[in-house]
């Protein structure tokens, strides 16, 4: 039967089985869509199911570290060829991050797309916002709504996690990305300014 499972609170380890948790019992799929959970500051992860079906042959699951090697692939077509060195710890990392995700687009055992996410909590706002930080389709399969079907997947993981707004961030050269973004109701609202930081440089550069 198809589970979703409670991860969170946020900043704390996922509650043991049986912990004082409001609504920590298994629903199905079909009934979580139908149902409105309000819980600000937990977040829900699909585990060992379909999250949003694509085709007979291709569904949006969660990422985990045996698809390492397949991942590696889709971020090198993402313009990021060096993201194979120290992937595997990066990845560990994120796993074990209840903020964060990554949703995958399995064809058959062969990833075909990628989504990764993270709840930001903000203080100005009523509740936290979801960031869709990497998303890419390989080469040969775009143009089916893989992509689609992962931002589909992401929005449907902020609501249940109780978020306010979803953003992505794309590079300003990626106008078919801009275009696909629009297509889906994102709009332009604000300029995003990126600094890249040298770790381990002193923290007392000039800014």
């Amino acid at each position: 039967m198809d589970e979703i499972e409670r991860i969170g609170p946020w900043k704390h380890r996922p509650p043991a089985a049986g912990a004082d948790c409001p609504d920590h019992a298994p629903l199905s799929a079909s009934s979580a869509e139908s149902r409105s959970v309000e819980v600000p500051i937990c977040l829900f992860r699909v585990r060992k199911t379909q999250v949003f079906p694509l085709s007979a042959s291709v569904k949006i699951r969660l990422g985990d570290i045996a698809d390492l090697e397949a991942l590696a692939h889709l971020f090198c077509q993402l313009g990021y060829p060096e993201a194979s060195e120290g992937l595997t710890e990066r990845l560990e990392t994120l796993l074990a991050d209840p903020r964060a995700d990554i949703l995958v687009a399995d064809d058959t055992h062969t990833l075909v797309g990628l989504a990764t996410t993270f709840f930001v909590p903000v203080a100005h706002e009523s509740g936290p916002w979801c960031r869709i930080t990497a998303l890419v389709v390989d080469v040969a399969h775009r143009g089916r709504g893989v992509g689609e079907a992962l931002v589909v997947a992401a929005e449907q993981a902020a609501r249940r996690a109780g978020c306010v707004r979803i953003e992505a961030t794309s590079a300003v050269h990626r106008s078919d990305a801009h275009q696909f973004y629009e297509h889906l109701g994102y709009t332009r609202e604000s300029e995003h300014f990126l600094k890249q930081l040298q770790v381990g440089r002193d923290s007392e550069t000039n800014s």
